[in-house]
Formats: structure tokens, C-alpha cells, sequence
């Protein structure tokens, strides 16, 4: 009977490890992560700022307000998070801009109340392209690392910000510029 005990044991231990690791390749958790390089281009980004708490609820309700906008098309463009590295804020906070973009710069003739714009520019983009299902994505510190490293290669200084460019399909596409 202890010999029968162990068999069943071992058999939902095997079918666990086999259903983990065949959920884990079904959310893409085996892709690997590439890091490109493109030539640079000009952006436009219309939103809002938001500094303070890195846990606040207001980032998701500044974020789904956001998307609302974009899926209603009240603002145009890919929805995007511009993430600012700023030594002047405290390491518990943090500052973005959430908002739309769009390729190039363009006349902006009409804003949301409350909103904003930011034109960037560069001559230089470190792409990585995320279809991993954001349970097993690599975290946003690991993708800043590998383009930091990918630039350091390629002779080049980002700057202190990074694009993450979301699709509706659930994947995303992070940039790091090269600094002007």
C-alpha cells in the first residue's frame, strides 16, 4: 500500500510540472527577449503627468482613463507610457506620462482639458518588442538593462526615459531613446 501511495504521488507531481511548464510556454515564458536598434524619429505624446506614489490607485485610474480616451478615439495614436528616471523624486515615487502617441511631430490643434503634450526626438531607438503575457514578461528594470547594455555596446547614452507602447492584441513594444 505505501509502495501504491508514492506511485499516485509521483504521477500528480509529474502532470503539475507538466501543466506548469506547458502554461508557462502557452504565455510565451520561453521567448526570448531581443533588444534593436533603429534609426531615430520624432514623437508625439498628448497626456497627462503624473509624480508621486509608485503604488497609488490614481495611476490606474489615470491609466484607464486614458485608454478609454484612445479606444474612443478621443485622443488618436497607440496608447503610451513614457517612464522619466529623475534622481530629484524620492525612490518610493515616480513619474510618468500617460497618454497617446504618434509617429512625428504634428500641429496639435485640440488638447482634453487637462492634458498636455511632449515632443521628443532622437537619432537612435533601442527597441524590444513584448508579446510575453504580463504574468511572465520579463520585469521593466531586466528590459532597461538589456538596451542600457545593448547602447554601452554600441557606444551611445540613453536618455533618462523610456516609451512603453501598448496594442491591443496585449503586447507591447519598449523604447529607449539615444540622448541628444
Amino acid at each position: 500500500m505505501n509502495r501504491a501511495k508514492w506511485i499516485y504521488i509521483t504521477i500528480i507531481v509529474a502532470c503539475l510540472g507538466i501543466t506548469l511548464v506547458a502554461t508557462y510556454y502557452s504565455l510565451g515564458g520561453f521567448d526570448k527577449l531581443e533588444v534593436y536598434a533603429f534609426e531615430g524619429s520624432s514623437r508625439t505624446v498628448i497626456g497627462q503627468h503624473y509624480i508621486g506614489e509608485a503604488k497609488s490607485p490614481d495611476i490606474r485610474m489615470l491609466v484607464d482613463e486614458v485608454k478609454e480616451m484612445v479606444d474612443n478615439e478621443r485622443l488618436k495614436g497607440q496608447f503610451t507610457l513614457v517612464e522619466y528616471f529623475d534622481d530629484a523624486i524620492s525612490e518610493d515615487s515616480i513619474h510618468l506620462f500617460i497618454g497617446a502617441s504618434f509617429e512625428g511631430i504634428k500641429n496639435v490643434l485640440e488638447l482634453p482639458a487637462g492634458y498636455t503634450f511632449e515632443e521628443f526626438n532622437t537619432r537612435k531607438i533601442y527597441r524590444a518588442f513584448i508579446t510575453q503575457h504580463p504574468l511572465v514578461r520579463p520585469y521593466p528594470a531586466e528590459i532597461r538593462s538589456m538596451m542600457e547594455v545593448r547602447a554601452i555596446e554600441d557606444g551611445e547614452v540613453l536618455a533618462p526615459f523610456t516609451f512603453d507602447i501598448y496594442y491591443d492584441d496585449g503586447s507591447l513594444r519598449t523604447e529607449s531613446w539615444v540622448r541628444e
